[in-house]
């Protein structure tokens, strides 16, 4: 079909609205679909936005017929699927009280996830969190029972546990002694990664992690040698330290950080720095930014107390929570499809 005019649509998965999937159509024979825009017609079929509910996810083929996609519908010449993981999201700025059941008062430093689910761990006090009914139910582990969910860290496969010498991994419920080389006493908050590495930096004292031997080896950095992993934070492009008036931006090829100078906020910790997935945002007490490209813009929001930090807000799914304490709210992602 290399000549066949085919077009793209992209529809929300009403039963996990994080999960989309593009639909790659032809109208069979001659009357094909022609390319995505905002006006069709009989000699330019193609998709449109939909003008109501009823007529979501429908294009107008070539003989000036609406036709529905749906991925059961033969009649549609379905000729690709593809899941896309990062749905397009529109966002509101209202903050709404969030009520939970089973566990009401907790701090979002706390919580953890192992890729799948979602959990809060405080010393003996452990849940797992029920996302359809927004329920903390009560969860046992075994080999580690005590701890708290701000020393655990992954190197992208695994989820680790270290915090005062004590090192372990994590296997389904199970919590089993981890050893590792040239490093075994840190605090899993100060581990962070450049998209490729995983380090580990506590003030003077930095390494490195060779995932396939588990040995951490020193790392050596230029411009920068005393810092906190706690404190580096991504827009999703480059890798950042901010410490106060301390404003770095790291160079990957060289372990290179250079001083970093930004627009409209210069003072200011990683730590308290947040995304909801497409926009970076800073939260301190009174102070509440946004940021685009190198400057900071003041931010206002609606319903989130006016003394609010960006360390207790976590994520989900499509919302945004803050949880400190027992002031906990909720900010929905607004989930659309675009052509």
């Amino acid at each position: 079909m290399p000549n066949d005019k085919v077009s793209k649509l992209t529809i929300q998965d009403p039963n996990d609205p994080s999960i989309y999937t593009t639909y790659i159509v032809e109208d069979g024979g001659a009357a094909r679909i022609g390319h995505s825009h905002n006006v069709a017609t009989t000699s330019n079929p193609g998709f449109v936005p939909a003008s109501s509910a009823s007529d979501a996810n429908k294009f107008l083929k070539g003989d000036g017929n609406w036709g529905d996609v749906s991925i059961t519908s033969s009649s549609n010449n379905i000729v690709k699927t593809t899941t896309l993981t990062t749905p397009f999201i529109s966002k509101t700025t209202t903050w709404e009280t969030k009520k939970w059941n089973g566990l009401t008062n907790f701090n979002a430093d706390q919580i953890w996830t192992d890729g799948k689910n979602i959990y809060y761990s405080d010393y003996s006090d452990h849940y797992v969190l029920n996302k359809s009914t927004s329920t903390w139910e009560t969860k046992t582990w075994s080999g580690l029972t005590r701890f708290m969910g701000q020393y655990i860290w992954t190197d992208g496969e695994y989820i680790y546990y270290s915090a005062n010498g004590s090192n372990y991994v994590l296997n389904g419920s199970t919590w089993s002694k981890k050893t590792w080389t040239g490093l075994t006493s840190f605090a899993g908050m100060h581990v962070w990664t450049d998209g490729t590495n995983i380090y580990c930096s506590n003030d003077s004292n930095h390494y490195v992690l060779n995932r396939s031997t588990s040995t951490w080896s020193t790392k050596t950095w230029s411009g920068l040698t005393n810092f906190y992993g706690v404190n580096i934070w991504t827009d999703g492009t480059n890798i950042y330290f901010s410490d106060g008036s301390t404003q770095y931006v790291l160079n990957k090829s060289t372990s290179t950080w250079s001083t970093k100078t930004w627009s409209g906020l210069t003072n200011f910790v990683g730590s308290d720095v947040w995304t909801d997935g497409t926009n970076i945002y800073y939260a301190w007490d009174l102070n509440h930014y946004v940021l685009n490209g190198s400057t900071w813009s003041t931010k206002s929001w609606t319903g989130l107390p006016e003394y609010s930090y960006g360390r207790y807000v976590w994520t989900f799914g499509t919302h945004l929570y803050y949880s400190n304490g027992s002031l906990q709210y909720d900010l929905p992602k607004i989930a659309t499809t675009r052509l």
